[in-house]
């Protein structure tokens, strides 16, 4: 079973072990440091004897040993011998003596050596040649002060390294509690969240650097959420909106013929007048369908290569009838190819061909016209009529949004129309503007130019 480890522990953990090998190799270091500093003192002591009962020797050719022992005084653990090859011919002690017989030698050598006594012990031994006889002073140094100090550190160090590590684990832990606090923030932000408090922020200034760009990303995640929500409670506001005014129409001359009995024209016509209500209903709940399909990534997409001026015409063929009833002309120019979903694309310039010809003045003409360069391939319509103010342009593609909500509705429009169309650009990795002159209206649909 895994056991979920709190991340304060898990770093304070981390750091606490780095911090106790460290401290460890410090010890380490700090021994052979203390080591090497007493042997040097040790060293350094030693000769600074050797040297002055050297000198005592010279003054002193019969090497009194009362003077030589005087040199010695305050340090007991110092001592001296006089040899001649294997004999020791003076001694300061029976210690002295006893060290001297055990590293007699037939062939002395200055210098400064490390031996063992009896009981294993380390003694530092000086070896210095008299000058003037064939003699050998020897000087001991005995160790066991340096032992215990070394001895008595070692075990300081035993006893203050656990401590030192857990103070340090503990320090550890809470220095990365509180480095994690503005964490339980964003914990206590994020539990509180609901749809009605999307608009909390997280305070930047007040998060550590580290964490700011986090903060950054979470408070935009916060505010595509409170875009998707409204965008979903405008949508379902204005669903319920659009479907309430067929019902209720359906509703009302139903209720209204069921009073008392009427003529069969009466209901015919009611029935006729439901029955356009229910169209209405049925391309708003078609066209939602279709919307629902297109917005999903993975729709696929029947792609071929398409070309654009036949397909247009085709298009003017079938809406030749309405033109005519307001005398326009439908024009269009330029040629080109692109790989699309035919089924889609006409529904686009469908869409926006029903549109032109619903709002141009009469008599005027309407143009199509195809342009490309390497890159994009174009689709422009322009009508000639009333033109849509700037204000409107951003918001003409969301879901029943309407620049005139009566007329639009009147003429049976859903105001899903250019909706469809910028989810249709969008499945084909293209886009749809909206510019307007003086007197015309242009919509634009740019596609990548898939034409060799």
């Amino acid at each position: 079973m895994n056991v979920p480890q709190s991340l304060a522990w898990r770093v304070g953990g981390m750091v606490g072990v780095f911090c106790a090998v460290l401290v460890f190799l410090i010890a380490i270091g700090t021994d052979h440091l203390l080591r090497l500093a007493l042997d040097q003192r040790a060293k350094t002591e030693l000769v600074g004897k050797m040297e002055v009962l050297q000198q005592v020797l010279n003054a002193n050719t019969s090497a009194d040993e009362s003077k030589l022992s005087a040199q010695l005084v305050g340090h007991p653990y110092l001592h001296w011998a006089l040899v001649s090859g294997s004999t020791v011919l003076k001694s300061s002690d029976p210690f002295a003596k006893e060290q001297a017989l055990a590293q007699a030698h037939s062939q002395w050598m200055n210098g400064v050596f490390t031996r063992k006594n009896s009981l294993g012990d380390p003694v530092l031994l000086g070896v210095q040649a008299h000058p003037t006889q064939a003699q050998w002073l020897l000087v001991f140094l005995e160790r066991e002060s340096d032992q215990k100090l070394l001895l008595l550190f070692r075990q300081s160090q035993a006893l203050a390294l656990p401590f030192a590590v857990l103070f340090i684990a503990l320090g550890s832990w809470l220095v990365a509690k509180r480095a994690l606090q503005p964490l339980q923030t964003f914990n206590a932000l994020v539990s509180s969240v609901t749809a009605a408090s999307l608009h909390a922020r997280l305070g930047i200034e007040a998060v550590p650097t580290e964490l700011q760009e986090l903060a950054i990303s979470f408070n935009g995640m916060l505010q595509r959420l409170e875009n998707s929500v409204e965008r979903l409670s405008q949508f379902s506001a204005d669903l319920a909106h659009e479907m309430r005014t067929p019902l209720s129409n359906v509703l009302g001359d139903i209720q209204v013929n069921l009073n008392k009995t009427r003529e069969v024209a009466d209901y015919q016509r009611v029935l006729a007048s439901a029955e356009e209500e229910l169209l209405r209903l049925n391309r708003l709940i078609n066209d939602l369908l279709f919307l629902a399909n297109a917005e999903q990534a993975e729709q696929a997409l029947n792609l071929e290569e398409i070309d654009l001026k036949p397909l247009i015409e085709m298009l003017f063929d079938f809406f030749d009838a309405l033109a005519e009833s307001k005398h326009i002309q439908l024009l269009v120019s330029g040629s080109g190819q692109i790989l699309a979903d035919k089924s889609m694309l006409q529904r686009a310039l469908t869409n926006l061909l029903s549109n032109a010809i619903r709002h141009a003045d009469l008599a005027s003409a309407i143009t199509v016209a195809i342009g490309q360069d390497p890159q994009m391939l174009n689709i422009a319509i322009t009508n000639k009529g009333e033109i849509i103010h700037p204000e409107h342009h951003a918001h003409l593609f969301e879901r029943f949004y309407r620049v005139d909500p009566a007329r639009s509705r009147s003429d049976g429009g859903s105001g899903l129309g250019l909706a469809i169309i910028s989810s249709i650009m969008k499945l084909h990795h293209g886009d749809v503007d909206v510019s307007c002159s003086s007197n015309a209206t242009t919509f634009r649909l740019r596609f990548k130019n898939t034409s060799r």
